[in-house]
């Protein structure tokens, strides 16, 4: 019969297996602690393995010496505004035909996203232009007053009375048409920071000697016209507006526009390329006329 403490370990007899199962763990342990430490990335001299962070410091680092700089310069303060001066009227509908330039005049301001979209070409493009905006229309002019501000400090854009709210001016009595043109001149000064004077463009081109006399008695002696028109006062397709603009387009012409529909601004880079090909300097209704302008 065997005896049952025959099957314990005796002095003498061999090695547990329990020992040398932890040494093997031991060893196998170091081994993977050293597979690691191998593998993961370090940060000492001499090693070509970045952390992730090193690495967002090397890309900001090199971004930061690369990157143009397109910062315009702040544009000039405004002139104060001068005081009115009358005189008498001088109805003009174009410049000097020898000359190599066009004044580009846009109305009204029904359409808010089209007064942006233009505002965003001409800061674009560098053209010179002029805007006739009705103070009735603020509130769509309200998003871009800044920026249209700039471009008048800038000398790219002028700014041209076309009354409060685009009445037929010949059927007012002269207190009424004073009241329109007035309004809009103290709109256009809080808003815009300039004066509207001394150009006038009457509503629909109506006008009349007693109209036109009544502007210049504030100083509105420049009544403004146009040569060239893109008939966009009402909604056109972008082939019409183009094909406008090329049918009485003239060295030295006022073009009328307006912006109040989208497809004017669409065809905006196309009516440039039609200016660029007659050899067309863009200016604004001052430049086209100049401090002692003539035109007729």
């Amino acid at each position: 019969m065997i005896d049952p403490e025959a099957r314990r370990c005796q002095p003498g007899s061999r090695p547990s297996a329990a020992p040398a199962a932890l040494a093997v763990v031991i060893v196998l342990l170091l081994a993977v602690t050293a597979a690691c430490a191998g593998s993961t990335p370090s940060t000492r001299a001499g090693s070509t393995v970045p952390t992730a962070t090193q690495a967002a410091i090397d890309t900001t680092s090199t971004a930061a010496t690369t990157a143009p700089t397109t910062t315009l310069a702040p544009p000039p303060p405004l002139p104060p505004i001068a005081p009115a001066m009358p005189g008498p009227p001088q109805v003009i509908s174009h410049g000097d035909p020898a000359s190599s330039t066009v004044a580009l005049t846009f109305d009204d301001g029904l359409c808010s996203q089209c007064i942006g979209n233009m505002v965003a070409d001409l800061e674009r493009t560098g053209t010179h232009a002029t805007f006739c905006p009705n103070g009735a229309y603020g509130k769509e002019f309200a998003p871009y007053v800044a920026r249209i501000r700039d471009l008048v400090a800038r000398g790219q854009l002028t700014i041209c009375n076309h009354t409060w709210d685009h009445k037929k001016i010949i059927t007012l009595s002269n207190a009424q048409l004073i009241d329109e043109i007035q309004h809009n001149e103290e709109w256009i000064e809080q808003t815009f920071g300039v004066t509207g004077r001394p150009y006038f463009r009457p509503p629909y081109g109506s006008h009349n000697a007693r109209t036109d006399q009544v502007a210049a008695s504030l100083g509105y002696t420049k009544i403004i016209v146009w040569s060239s028109t893109l008939s966009d006062s009402t909604l056109q397709t972008p082939a019409t507006i183009l094909d406008q603009l090329q049918i009485r387009l003239i060295p030295g012409g006022i073009v009328l526009g307006h912006l109040n529909y989208l497809p004017t601004g669409e065809t905006f880079d196309q009516l440039m390329a039609v200016l660029d090909q007659r050899g067309l300097r863009r200016v604004t209704i001052a430049e086209l006329l100049g401090p002692a302008s003539g035109g007729g």
